[in-house]
């Protein structure tokens, strides 16, 4: 084995083990912490009415064809 498949090896591999880190101190941290719009999120996701948000957006579209 030469030394550059070793590098190569051993980048393969530390990502992959960043990668397994990082997922399971999110998955700690809950569902909201893994969401995009975190920062700028004024309702717990739990909390909010999906049903009423859906029929707002679906009729926004709708006024604006």
């Amino acid at each position: 084995m030469s030394l550059f498949d070793l590098l190569i090896g051993f980048a393969i591999f530390g990502y992959a083990a960043f990668s397994l880190y990082r997922y399971s101190r999110k998955a700690k941290a809950g569902k909201c912490a893994t969401c995009e719009i975190e920062p700028t999120c004024t309702t717990a996701c739990d909390a909010a009415d999906w049903d009423k948000i859906i029929a707002e957006a679906l009729q926004t579209d709708r006024s604006k064809s």
